[in-house]
């Protein structure tokens, strides 16, 4: 089985009992080995589907790549109207809208909002405030977590 699992983010995570890199890369051999005959799957495309769908969820992380030969071929067909409108409508643009943000508007996000809030934001100077302020609040630990680790993020891309 050709292929790896990588780490798409710019942080170190912690998946399959090791710790990945940013940009690291574990061949799917390998994580046959470890998981595939432990849990009884067959090599190949099942065990891909439950690499994805178990261990790995989280699609703005990991990247499953699989550098097969034996693609599947599809027949060709012709094409109508309505297939070109369904490839164009994924395509639609969505306008910027820049929103000022406050320290108390990112102090009173909740930690799911916070999650995919916080990728948006490239502030830091908001941010190193918004994270200053929290540490002296009672139940916001979560919270600063997500704020260091998005402050990290961005003083890595600045550097």
């Amino acid at each position: 089985m050709k292929g790896y699992v990588r780490n798409k983010t710019t942080g170190w995570r912690h998946a399959m009992k090791r710790s990945i890199g940013p940009g690291h890369k574990i061949p799917l051999d390998e994580l046959f080995e470890q998981y595939g005959e432990k849990h009884g799957l067959e090599s190949g495309e099942p065990f891909i589907d439950w690499l994805g769908n178990v261990k790995l969820r989280d699609k703005s992380t990991w990247d499953i790549v699989r550098e097969d030969d034996t693609k599947p071929v599809e027949a060709d067909k012709p094409e109508t109207k309505d297939d070109e409108k369904d490839k164009h409508s994924s395509y639609t643009a969505i306008p910027f809208v820049k929103k000022d943000l406050e320290i108390e508007d990112v102090v009173n996000m909740t930690v799911r909002a916070a999650r995919a809030e916080l990728r948006k934001i490239t502030d830091i100077r908001l941010l190193k405030r918004s994270y200053e302020y929290a540490r002296t609040l009672a139940h916001k630990d979560t919270l600063c977590q997500h704020l260091r680790r998005r402050i990290q993020e961005l003083e890595l891309t600045r550097r």
